[in-house]
């Protein structure tokens, strides 16, 4: 048996009586699930009814949180990892791939990759270690022949910290510029309010704001929330937008925002992490409008190969399919 991809812009056979491997209907755009959370160490919180047992439980339930969404997460972003190793540890089972972790102000980042992503072609971009970023980020090839540069982040903090997150979020942002058209920045930015329009203009601007670019749903802005979650003992309450995914590429598309680890464990005020999750669904359409038809066509019969040869050589010749 041959294999041959058929590639087509705009018309595409789908002839059952000729072809015995269905040829799909094309498609414009590749769906993207992506998960940011800042997991606290996988530490237990304050309010857990049993610490030792939850210290237990707790790398485990962080991995089931970010898995129990429907579609999985194509794309996973951790901040505060224990230790280098874990998302590795934690998540291989389930078929995700690090893609390198980066030590910050406070345990260790990194970039989960689903392995049916990496058939195609997905590489960490090594030159953030020279500019002592606290952020991973990787390119990844989509089945659509989109090429996306994706990050995960754990910014400066406090208050102060401002100036040095700009700076930060600036030379990441034009680092993932350099590697791809569209760009995909994830993470615990530890930003406030009032850097919003800074970060939106840095380098070259017109970077999209997930959460407002899917309409501002004030049920789901703060991924920081002490009112609610009493993760920390005796903890000042306030509610923050710490958490971020901005976006930039003619390609990308919101489709859809939540969080994740919004739920208490056990008790009231018992969550797994003091920050709730990000669960952002992005469309990365086919460029110049295309539609990319693809899909691998298994033949053993000489005429069908010739036939499909015949196919290949058209598409490449510019050809539309009718």
């Amino acid at each position: 048996k041959r294999q041959f991809t058929i590639l087509a812009n705009c018309n595409c056979i789908d002839n059952e009586d000729r072809m015995r491997s269905r040829i799909p209907s094309s498609y414009q755009s590749f769906p993207l699930t992506l998960v940011s959370w800042n997991i606290s160490n996988a530490q237990p919180s304050f309010t857990a009814p049993d610490f030792v047992q939850r210290a237990k439980q707790s790398p485990r339930l962080v991995c089931e949180e970010c898995l129990c969404q429907a579609p999985l997460p194509d794309i996973i972003a951790l901040q505060e990892c224990p230790y280098p190793e874990f998302g590795e540890r934690e998540f291989a089972d389930s078929g995700y791939v690090s893609m390198g972790t980066q030590e910050s102000h406070c345990g260790y980042v990194d970039l989960l990759v689903r392995k049916d992503l990496m058939t195609r072609n997905a590489q960490p971009i090594t030159m953030l270690k020279q500019h002592d970023l606290p952020s991973v980020a990787a390119t990844i090839d989509l089945p659509n022949k989109e090429k996306i540069a994706v990050s995960s982040s754990h910014l400066e903090p406090f208050k102060e910290g401002a100036f040095e997150r700009h700076k930060q979020c600036a030379t990441l942002m034009a680092l993932l510029s350099q590697e791809a058209d569209n760009c995909i920045h994830l993470g615990d930015f530890n930003m406030r309010a009032a850097e919003d329009v800074g970060i939106e203009n840095a380098s070259g601007g017109g970077w999209i704001d997930a959460w407002k670019e899917t309409g501002s749903n004030p049920e789901v802005k703060f991924p920081w929330n002490s009112f609610v979650n009493g993760y920390h003992e005796g903890a000042f309450k306030f509610r923050a937008r710490f958490d971020r995914c901005y976006l930039r590429g003619a390609s990308l598309s919101v489709k859809n925002f939540g969080l994740i680890g919004n739920r208490p464990v056990a008790t009231k005020g018992d969550y797994l992490s003091d920050h709730f999750g990000l669960l952002v669904g992005v469309d990365v359409a086919a460029s110049d409008g295309r539609e990319a038809a693809y899909e691998f066509l298994e033949l053993d019969d000489p005429e069908w190969e010739k036939e499909a040869m015949s196919l290949t050589d058209a598409v490449s010749h510019g050809n539309k399919l009718t």
